[in-house]
């Protein structure tokens, strides 16, 4: 690896800084939050739930590991002191990076058993069962990770002032297979499921309506209670699913808006403060918009989620609900 030398734009990498700091502390704040909320109330013991979590958990992980390398970097630059911490250690971010990949084909394909086979998804998707599904998918996203730190380096430019890297050559293709196709694969096997299960729903509403009219709207036969009973069951598994694809386009629309942005905005502007900007603090601090959409979406949006988290902040700050309908004075009777 070689330094690249270049006079920082004055307080941009501080900026930067503060940014990295900040949507960190927010990520654990509100993902810790979650994984609380999911671990201490009995009724989110569920398999979605807990892949949920684990995909909180290595989000966590990422955050904290790239915002450790980038700020002690940056800091060290600042100071004039060479940094302990280079470039290499961003190898160690795949761990939980392909974790969370991982996590984001699992939840789906829960859901798409749990539609299919609801019977045999209890019996597959026991606690011990999802624990072990779980284990699996860190230890599998151990073996390209540990591959990756016996790589030789080169092509890796180190920009310590900004505490990022610049991959060429050799390095960046590798940069693209662990990181940039994983981003994109998973948003991939996500949006195929979530069509599979849109059109699944769409059948079975073909149905229901052929049968009603038949039978008549209000007809009771068994095939008619099958049919409600499987819509019902596609409904309350579709939330889940669209859930994730809102975060998994939102990842991809921050992922790709970057692109386009820069090569119009270097068109218009053209300074070599702009690519610097874009190049060396925006491009690498999109990871943090990404990650904080997972407990912003997951926390609030679940009502089933979004209630308990109220109740154990009211807890915690000592808030408690009190009865609206205000007390009715005491009449009093002269003597």
């Amino acid at each position: 690896m070689e330094d690249q030398g270049f006079v920082p734009l004055g307080y941009i990498p501080y900026v930067s800084l503060t940014f990295m700091l900040t949507t960190t502390m927010a990520i654990l704040f509100l993902s810790s939050w979650v994984v609380y909320t999911i671990k201490t109330t009995r009724s989110l013991h569920k398999p979605h739930n807990i892949f949920v979590a684990n995909l909180l958990i290595s989000s966590m992980i990422i955050a904290t590991a790239k915002c450790f390398i980038s700020g002690t970097m940056i800091v060290s630059s600042a100071v004039g002191v060479e940094s302990i911490i280079n470039c290499h250690a961003y190898k160690l971010v795949q761990l939980p990076f392909l974790v969370d990949i991982i996590s984001f084909v699992l939840i789906p394909v829960d859901k798409v058993i749990a539609i299919r086979s609801p019977f045999k998804h209890r019996r597959i998707m026991t606690p011990r069962n999802v624990g072990l599904i779980i284990c699996s998918g860190w230890l599998i996203a151990i073996i390209p990770t540990a591959f990756r730190l016996v790589l030789d380096s080169d092509g890796v430019t180190n920009v310590p002032e900004y505490g990022t890297c610049v991959f060429v050559g050799k390095a960046f293709i590798e940069f693209l297979v662990a990181f940039i196709l994983p981003t994109f694969i998973s948003p991939l096997i996500a949006t195929i499921l979530n069509i599979y299960l849109t059109i699944k729903a769409y059948q079975i509403h073909k149905q229901i309506t052929k049968e009603s009219t038949l039978h008549g709207v209000n007809s009771q036969s068994e095939r008619m209670t099958t049919l409600k009973k499987k819509q019902r069951n596609i409904k309350r598994h579709m939330k889940p699913i669209k859930m994730l694809l809102v975060i998994v386009l939102g990842s991809t629309i921050i992922n790709m808006a970057f692109p386009p942005l820069y090569y119009i905005g270097e068109a218009l502007i053209g300074s070599q403060a702009y690519q610097e900007i874009m190049q060396y603090m925006v491009a690498p601090n999109s990871i943090y918009l990404v990650l904080f959409l997972h407990p912003l979406v997951y926390g609030l949006y679940f009502k089933q989620v979004r209630e308990p988290m109220m109740k154990h902040l009211r807890g915690v700050l000592g808030i408690h609900k009190v009865n609206s309908v205000a007390p009715q004075p005491q009449r009093t009777t002269r003597v």
